[in-house]
C-alpha cells in the first residue's frame, strides 16, 4: 500500500478538503510499499481495499477528506509489475455525468435556458419524444429517451470492437430513439447515458464550444485539476491504471476505449484525488451557486438528482442524512465517490478489474465497504 497525508487548510478554496467515501483471474496482488510518517488509513478501509484485490481488481486508488485532512494511498499495481501510486489515473465512467450537469446548471445560472426549457427550443429536431422533454428530465433521467449503450456494447468483444469506431453525438441518439421510449417524459426514471449526450450537445448549442473544451475551461482548469481530461482518443495516458474484464476463463485488458461512445455521460479520465477536489468546490458552491447545488442534491425517490446519486450516511444520525456524489460503471474500471452535503466529508474510490456486469461484479461490495468505512471513519 502507498499512502500520503497532508494537511490542507492553507489551499485555495478550489482545494478545499473534504473525505470520499461511497454508500482477470490471476491471483490478486498485494497491497505495495509502506505508509509515511504522519499517513494513515483506517483499518477497516484498509481490510475492505485488500478484499478488493482478492476479488478480483488488480489495483485500488482511495481518497479521503475531512476537514483539513486528506489521506490517499493506493493498492495493487498498475500492470501486473509497477506498483499503483494514489495519483494514477483511470477511467471514471458516469461520474463525468456530475461534471455535464455541472456546466449545465452553469449555463442555466448565465440565462442560456431554464432547467424547464423544453429541448426542442434549444436544439429542434434533437429528440423525437411523444411529448416535450424538459432539461431537467434529461438531468434526472426522467425524460424517458432510452439508453444506447447496452445495445453498442452488449459484450467485452462489441467494447474491443468500437476502440476505433467514431460515434458522432447525434447517431447515439438516433441509435437510442430507434427503441420505444421506456415512458412519457416526466413519468417515470429510467435511466439512460443518451440523455447526458443530449445535455452535452445542448451546451455545444448554445455556447458554440465543444464539451471538452467546455470542461476544461470551466471545471478542469480552475480547479487545477491537471491530470483529469475529457479524451479524444482510445488510449490512456502512460502510467495510468490498466482496466480489465473477467469474460469467462479469460482476462480481457479493457485499457483503451473510444471515447466517442462514452460521451457527455462517460468519457472522462481522472484521478480519486481530483475527483475529490472536484466534488468539494462543487458541493462548496465553487462552480455553481449554492441555490444550484440544492437543487442538483433534490433527489427522487430512486436517490437521483440532477447529475448527483444520494446514499445512507455512515455516521448513525438518526433520522438517516443523505451523502452526496456519484458512481461510475466503466469497462474494467468502477468508481465511488460520496459525501456529506458541503463536500467537507468526502471519500472516492477508485480501481481496476473486475467482470463486464456491475450488478453481478464481485469487486463492487469490497469496494462499497471500503467506502462505507471510510466515511464511518471521519464521523465526528
Amino acid at each position: 500500500m502507498r499512502t500520503t497525508s497532508r494537511t490542507t487548510a492553507g489551499l485555495a478554496l478550489t482545494a478545499a478538503a473534504a473525505v470520499l467515501l461511497a454508500g482477470c483471474t490471476s491471483p490478486a496482488p498485494e497491497a505495495t510499499g509502506q505508509a509515511p510518517s504522519g499517513a494513515h488509513l483506517d483499518p477497516a478501509s484498509t481490510a475492505a481495499l485488500e478484499s478488493l484485490l482478492d476479488a478480483g481488481a488488480t489495483a485500488a486508488v482511495i481518497d479521503i477528506r475531512d476537514g483539513d485532512e486528506h489521506v490517499t494511498a493506493a493498492f495493487g499495481t498498475v500492470d501486473g509489475e509497477v506498483a499503483a501510486e494514489p495519483d494514477d489515473q483511470l477511467r471514471i465512467a458516469s461520474v463525468t455525468k456530475t461534471m455535464t450537469a455541472t456546466v449545465i446548471m452553469q449555463l442555466v445560472e448565465e440565462g442560456e435556458f431554464t432547467l424547464d426549457t423544453a429541448v426542442d427550443d434549444v436544439v429542434p429536431g434533437l429528440l423525437d419524444s411523444p411529448e416535450p422533454v424538459t432539461v431537467r428530465q434529461l438531468l434526472n433521467h426522467t425524460s424517458g429517451l432510452p439508453d444506447y449503450f447496452d445495445v453498442l456494447v452488449p459484450d467485452v468483444a462489441a467494447y474491443h470492437a468500437a476502440v476505433d469506431v467514431e460515434h458522432e453525438p447525434s447517431d447515439l441518439i438516433a441509435e437510442a430513439q430507434a427503441r420505444p421510449w421506456s415512458a412519457a417524459p416526466g413519468t417515470a426514471f429510467s435511466y439512460s447515458n443518451a440523455n447526458y449526450v443530449a445535455l452535452g450537445l445542448l451546451a455545444e448549442e448554445v455556447t458554440g464550444e465543444e464539451l471538452p473544451e467546455l470542461m476544461r475551461s470551466r471545471i478542469f482548469e480552475p480547479l487545477g485539476l491537471d491530470r483529469t481530461e475529457y479524451p479524444t482518443s482510445p488510449a490512456l495516458p502512460d502510467g495510468a491504471l490498466r482496466g480489465s474484464v473477467l469474460d469467462g476463463d479469460e482476462t480481457v485488458d479493457t485499457s483503451d476505449g473510444s471515447p466517442s461512445i462514452w460521451g457527455a455521460g462517460a468519457a472522462v479520465t481522472s484521478t480519486a484525488g481530483d475527483v475529490g477536489t472536484f466534488f468539494q468546490a462543487l458541493f462548496a458552491g465553487e462552480l455553481v451557486s449554492a441555490e444550484s447545488v440544492q437543487e442538483m442534491q433534490a433527489v427522487g425517490a430512486e436517490g437521483y438528482g440532477l447529475g448527483i446519486l444520494a446514499g445512507g450516511d455512515a455516521c448513525g444520525a438518526q433520522p438517516v442524512e443523505l451523502v452526496f456524489g456519484q458512481r461510475g460503471n466503466g469497462i474494467g474500471y468502477r468508481v465511488m465517490a460520496f459525501g456529506s452535503p458541503d463536500g467537507d466529508r468526502f471519500v472516492t474510490v477508485g480501481w481496476a478489474g473486475g467482470t463486464f456486469d456491475p450488478a453481478t461484479d464481485p469487486t463492487v461490495p469490497p469496494a462499497n465497504d471500503a467506502l462505507v468505512a471510510a466515511l464511518a471513519a471521519t464521523c465526528d
